[in-house]
């Protein structure tokens, strides 16, 4: 038996684990007790993964459809016929009619999206979707108007805050969005041992804040409450007027922006009354330093982008921006941010015939069914997602839609929910079967309150059909003639390490190695080999004491200031407040739907694991105030309802509900998943049949879909649905 230390990349919290290996198969994975940050942390998600890892329904051979089956085909069957009609529909219709649709672990492998974005340069094609879409990019679209780039990614400094407010966000369930912060409860109750406050505002009681105080807000209202919160804190003075003046711009605009929110107007639609605002003003001020967050449920609102601006200007002008304790930005091994500033496939885009937005590499995934319906996507490879059931389906139409292309590929481990409408299942390796880092966020931005660096090996073989996306991509572009890199000779160097990785010479090939090793030597840092012997629990880096981002070249906006109040967000703002303000005020006493985070599952992906997955379904939590207007208790089923779609669902009642708001986990509804055995025996409901597409479902100014805070009814079911009508 061998012992390896990897990192789990399940989330973004890349905990450290340990690897037991007998004969290529997994005995055993822990935490490891000495990582540099995790220190011996670990949830179940990752220590459970070799149910996944070895599970029967895994692809291990490329799968092509003929008729109502899958034949297998070889690697060179399977490109050629792909590269081919891709081709075809290139010379048919433009490169735009060839899209591609990234999941979040995409977003993990290191070298998928380096080889993924060049294939789609040299094709010419800005047709890229992804969940992104779906949680984060409103940040990315406040960063690179405020700060010049979309990976300028702040972070809350939890190790040394005194007052940390947090939104939408569970992550002791979740890990957290766009911010490294393994071990997060006990973090947390640092904050509180020090003798600072931690407040989670949430429609749920969620978990995280059981050793905390937690505040119940109304879905989809944070917009009045940070407004209100801003504006405490400029009519009071408590503004670093120096600081302001020497690098920031727009501060008039933005105080205007903001006048008329007071604390007992917000008060009417949010559930937070005026002197709980106050009191939480009062302790942001008082403290010498504080922190601020907010995650996937403010960002799936309808004002995900107005918030996060109204939230990252509250620690600007507060003085709590690049200080120790407050939000900081990072310094990682490359100026990642300078790389996307420019990029024109990352930086702020408008290729749409629409006028949405492309943010950091994402065009709306709401717009997909109506995209492929309108002729303007002809092909798409999905890579490591099911947006079948992570994206806004009304109906079924993005089902519909998916089964109606010309060509759909999906790279993957299992055939899922989309890859029932596939031509192609592309069997890829998993994160224990290459090497990696946890890059974007941790290595590259540093958006991590300890910074560090990792590097693992692959822990196993993998079977002998499976391929690495940088060989699938580096493939297709050979067979397309694309050029990657921007480099001819790399091109033909790398296509040709390609070419021979899975020949006779294959163990000469180590692509991923020698480009990781060369990062971190670039970086001035240990070399891959040096790394994995030195420092197999990572290396740790100095703190980030603040004082190192305002006023300094590390801004990248063109006058080198933060924008305090770009003109898209004043004129979005003046534009929609008003007319929100008084929807909420006249939906009130409507229930509004949320999702909500299960520790044993990240989205669809395990949803195949019997280690993790025991409920048949899925379940509508409710107020015991709702229920009771409902009539309905535990295991009743529901018949929920929005303007787009009905579903029915059995009830959890409990008391960490706000009344009239409806939380469902995400991502279930397996009914369908042929090539999931385990996941079909629990299939749940699919919450996004509630939720809309298209244009007026969109959040225009970062393309994110509307997916909480939904309005929805719900009365008891006429009579209890057998679990075989749910199969």
């Amino acid at each position: 038996m061998s012992q390896h230390y990897t990192f789990c990349s399940l989330c973004e919290s890349f905990c450290g684990l340990k690897v037991d290996v007998e004969d290529n198969r997994i005995s055993r994975i822990s935490p490891d007790p000495d990582h540099v940050v995790s220190r011996g942390y670990a949830c179940v998600k990752g220590t459970r993964f070799d149910s996944v890892q070895h599970s029967p329904d895994r692809v291990t051979t490329p799968l092509k459809r003929v008729g109502e089956s899958w034949q297998e085909v070889s690697w060179e069957v399977a490109l050629n016929d792909i590269a081919g009609r891709i081709r075809t529909l290139n010379d048919k219709h433009g490169a735009q009619a060839i899209g591609h649709f990234v999941g979040a672990p995409g977003g993990a492998n290191l070298l998928a999206p380096m080889f993924r974005g060049d294939l789609y340069k040299g094709l010419g094609s800005y047709r890229m979707y992804g969940t992104g879409t779906c949680d984060t990019m409103n940040k990315f679209r406040v960063n690179g108007d405020m700060y010049g780039s979309p990976m300028r990614l702040s972070y809350p400094d939890v190790d040394h805050t005194e007052f940390m407010l947090v939104l939408g966000a569970n992550p002791s369930v979740s890990g957290n969005t766009l911010y490294h912060l393994p071990r997060a409860l006990d973090r947390f109750d640092g904050i509180r041992k020090r003798g600072g406050r931690v407040i989670f505002i949430n429609p749920r009681r969620i978990e995280s804040a059981r050793r905390t105080e937690h505040l119940f807000i109304r879905p989809d209202t944070d917009i009045f409450f940070l407004a209100a919160f801003l504006n405490q804190i400029i009519s009071r003075g408590a503004t670093d007027q120096s600081r302001i003046e020497a690098t920031m711009k727009n501060f008039g605009e933005l105080a205007s922006v903001v006048s008329r929110w007071t604390p007992e107007r917000q008060a009417q639609v949010t559930g937070i009354s005026a002197s709980t605002l106050l009191d939480l003003v009062d302790g942001y001020v008082a403290a010498s330093a504080a922190a601020l967050n907010m995650a996937t449920g403010v960002n799936q609102g309808r004002s995900g982008t107005l918030c996060y601006w109204l939230l990252e200007a509250i620690s600007l002008v507060s003085g709590n921006f690049d200080r120790r304790g407050g939000n900081l930005i990072g310094d990682g091994i490359m100026d990642f941010a300078l790389l996307a500033k420019d990029d024109e496939h990352l930086k702020l885009g408008y290729h749409r015939e629409d006028g949405l937005p492309m943010v950091s590499g994402q065009q709306p995934s709401g717009m997909l069914a109506a995209d492929i319906e309108d002729g303007r996507v002809k092909a798409l490879i999905v890579e490591a997602s099911n947006p079948a059931l992570a994206c806004s389906n009304p109906d079924g139409r993005l089902d519909s839609a998916l089964e109606n292309l010309d060509l759909l590929v999906c790279i993957d481990w299992f055939i899922n929910e989309t890859g029932n409408y596939a031509d192609y299942i592309l069997p890829a390796a998993t994160w224990l079967e290459r090497s990696g880092m946890p890059f974007a966020l941790q290595t590259f931005s540093a958006c991590t309150p300890t910074p560090y660096l990792y590097a693992t090996g692959p822990v196993l073989e993998p079977p002998e059909g499976v391929r690495h996306e940088w060989w699938i991509y580096t493939r297709l572009a050979d067979k397309l003639a694309v050029t990657l890199m921007g480099n001819r000779l790399l091109s033909f160097g790398l296509k040709l390490c390609a070419r021979l990785a899975h020949t006779r010479f294959g163990s000469w090939v180590k692509v991923p190695e020698w480009l990781m090793s060369g990062m971190l030597k670039q970086a001035g840092q240990p070399g891959l080999k040096q790394m994995l012997r030195d420092h197999p629990h990572g290396l740790r880096l100095p703190d980030n004491d603040g004082n190192n981002f305002l006023g300094t070249d590390r801004v990248l906006t063109e006058d080198g200031l933060v924008d305090l109040a770009p003109p898209p967000y004043v004129e979005a703002f003046d534009a929609k407040i008003e007319a929100l303000f008084a929807e909420e005020l006249q939906n009130v006493d409507q229930l509004k739907l949320i999702g909500k985070r299960e520790i044993k599952r990240m989205n669809s992906s395990s949803s195949n694991s019997p280690r993790l997955v025991k409920e048949t379904s899925n379940y509508a939590y409710l107020s015991p105030e709702d229920a009771a207007r409902a009539g309905v208790t535990d295991d009743d089923f529901v018949e929920v309802s929005s303007r787009y779609g009905t579903i029915h669902i059995p009830v959890r009642v409990t008391d960490e509900m706000m009344p009239r708001t409806l939380a469902i986990p995400q991502c279930w509804g397996h009914q369908k998943a042929e090539g999931l055995s385990h996941a079909r025996l629990h299939p749940g409901v699919n919450s996004n049949l509630l939720a809309g597409d298209g244009s007026r479902n969109i959040e225009a100014l970062s393309g994110m879909s509307h997916l909480s805070g939904i309005l929805v009814d719900i009365r008891k079911a006429d009579e209890q649905i057998p679990v075989t009508e749910l199969l």
